[in-house]
C-alpha cells in the first residue's frame, strides 16, 4: 500500500512513524524493525491519525461506527481503540495534539474549531469561520504554545484576507492578532512562546510585462515574526 498513503504521523522520538493508507493505519520504522498494521479494520475507513507528544497514544478519524468519529489507541500492539465523541453526523479534519497531550483541536466540516479534553471527551467550540472552501479545510492547520495555553491560527476576514488569530484558555477568549489589512497566515509558536511567526503577503515589487501590458507582483509572501506579552 506503499502508493496510497494519504496522511502520517511522526513519533515524538523520530523512531516509527505511523501511515493512513487504503483505510488503516500501518506503524513503521524509521530504520529497522517490524510493521504493524495498527487498526487492521477492512470494514473502516481509518484515516488521519496524529501521535500525542508523550508517544503513548493516537488519536485518529474512523467510520467504523458507521459515521466519522475521533477514536484513541495506545500505540502497542493489540490495544483497544476508544470512541472519543459521538458527533453522529459529519466529517472532521486534522487533528493537533497540545504539547502536555491533554487535548486535541481540530477543525469539523461546518468551520467550527473544537476542543476535545481527552480526559473526559468534553468538546468546546472555540471559534468558527464561514468563508473557507472544502479543500482549504484539508490544509487548515491550529499550533498550540508550549505550555498548551494558547491556541493560535488564521482564519478569512470580510475582506478575504486571512488575519492571525490567537485563543486563551485560561480567559476563554478569541484575540485577533492581526488586522487582515495583509494576508497573514499559517502562525506558530516559536519554542520558547514569546513569538509567533507567520506567513505575509506585504512585499510589493511591482513588474510589468512586455507581452500582456499588466502589473504583477511576484514573491510577495515573507515570513514575519510578532513579538508576544510577557
Amino acid at each position: 500500500v506503499g502508493r496510497r498513503v494519504q496522511a502520517y504521523t511522526v513519533s515524538p522520538d523520530a523512531k516509527r512513524a505511523i501511515f493512513a493508507a487504503r483505510g488503516e493505519l500501518f506503524n513503521v520504522p524509521a530504520e529497522e524493525g517490524y510493521v504493524l498494521n495498527m487498526t487492521a479494520s477492512s470494514g473502516a475507513l481509518d484515516r488521519n491519525p496524529a501521535w500525542s507528544p508523550d508517544g503513548k497514544y493516537i488519536v485518529y478519524w474512523s467510520d467504523a461506527s458507521g459515521e466519522n468519529e475521533i477514536y484513541i489507541r495506545e500505540t502497542s500492539a493489540g490495544a483497544n481503540p476508544k470512541k472519543l465523541t459521538s458527533f453522529g453526523k459529519g466529517f472532521g479534519f486534522n487533528l493537533f495534539w497540545s504539547p502536555d497531550s491533554k487535548k486535541i483541536a481540530f477543525i469539523d466540516y461546518e468551520q467550527a474549531i473544537k476542543v476535545i479534553t481527552v480526559a473526559t471527551s468534553a468538546i468546546t467550540t472555540i471559534d468558527k469561520t464561514s468563508k473557507k472552501t472544502f479543500s482549504s479545510l484539508w490544509g487548515f492547520r491550529l499550533n498550540w504554545s508550549p505550555d498548551s495555553k494558547w491556541l493560535t491560527y488564521s482564519k478569512e476576514t470580510d475582506n478575504m484576507n486571512e488575519a492571525v488569530f490567537l485563543y486563551s484558555f485560561d480567559a476563554n477568549k478569541v484575540h485577533q492578532a492581526t488586522s487582515g489589512y495583509y494576508d497573514d497566515s499559517r502562525p506558530v509558536f516559536d519554542p520558547g512562546g514569546k513569538y509567533i511567526f507567520f506567513m505575509t503577503d506585504r512585499s510589493f515589487n511591482p513588474s510589468y510585462s512586455n507581452v500582456d501590458g499588466s502589473w504583477i507582483y511576484a514573491n510577495a509572501t515573507q515570513v514575519a515574526a510578532a513579538a508576544l506579552d510577557p
